[in-house]
């Protein structure tokens, strides 16, 4: 909920799935205004972030809500909202450029 809550106070990055407040897993995956997924988890990787991107093997999901594929980042109970403060900001400087 915590890194929910920080994604969803960036401009142009959309989350899909539940809105904030309603449990679900420990993926979000999101897609970056028109940013190829690629792109934004190849610059995320030079700045250390560790996402993934693409169809998920998901591609009938993906044609039916008209994207080419995601961003996923996943959690476990050993991350801190600390390592969610820095994936947010490294985040911001990956849209940056990508601007």
């Amino acid at each position: 909920q915590y890194a929910l809550e920080k994604m969803s106070r960036i401009p142009g990055l959309k989350v899909l799935g539940p809105p904030v407040g309603t449990p679900r897993g420990a993926v979000i995956s999101f897609v970056l205004g028109e940013a190829h997924a690629h792109d934004v988890v190849t610059m995320a990787d030079e700045h250390g972030l560790a996402l993934r991107g693409g169809h998920h093997c998901t591609q009938p999901l993906m044609q039916l809500l008209g994207i080419q594929g995601t961003v996923r980042i996943s959690f476990a109970v050993y991350n801190t909202t600390q390592e969610i403060d820095v994936f947010v900001e490294r985040l911001k400087k990956v849209i940056t450029m990508l601007s």
